[in-house]
């Protein structure tokens, strides 16, 4: 008879005090290609978002009710190891030193977190479309593409993949620039 584990969400938030970490391409690129390749096979990834200076997601842990500083120690070590060769030693350890983690308690909760992360770029000006920028797994979600992504967590917690593009639909009107210097 198996086992039934419990399943926890977090958010998890890269925001490091120095400013001038993802800003180029490349850093974003390299940042999610380690995100993907060594943390997604611990880490579930239902949503993220990954912009100048901050990287977000949505992630769900199976197991153990697990302490947030447990998750961040975890997370901190692994991209300790391995953005080494892509940052700078300045910038990995503002890196692990910034990752924080929030418990989702509800459904709720994880729908206007994902709602939030994917159009974080348009809030503060880095796309003038969330629906399009490339470094969010909007895309993949309302596309249905094969994807390291918890497509059919995510889109259960909307009620179906239409449901979860309909209500990011809906929603796009709403989303009004600010300034992310003054945003918490």
């Amino acid at each position: 008879m198996k086992t039934y584990e419990p399943e926890t969400y977090w958010n998890i938030s890269i925001r490091p005090a120095q400013t001038n970490v993802f800003e180029v391409r490349a850093e974003r690129f390299a940042f999610l290609n380690v995100w993907r390749t060594y943390l997604i096979s611990s880490i579930r990834t239902c949503a993220y978002v990954l912009v100048p200076n901050q990287f977000s997601a949505v992630v769900c842990i199976t197991g153990e009710d697990i302490q947030s500083e447990k998750l961040v120690t975890f997370i901190s070590d692994k991209l300790r190891k391995k953005l080494s060769g892509i940052f700078s030693s300045e910038q990995i350890e503002a890196i692990a030193l910034s990752v924080t983690a929030e418990r989702l308690y509800t459904e709720k909760d994880c729908i206007y977190k994902t709602f939030d992360l994917h159009t974080t770029p348009q809030k503060y000006g880095f796309s003038t479309d969330y629906r399009n920028y490339p470094f969010s797994s909007y895309k993949a979600l309302a596309n249905g593409s094969p994807s390291q992504i918890d497509q059919k967590t995510v889109w259960s917690w909307f009620g179906g993949k239409l449901r979860f593009s309909v209500f990011h639909q809906a929603y796009y009107g709403w989303v009004k620039p600010e300034n992310m210097a003054t945003a918490s």
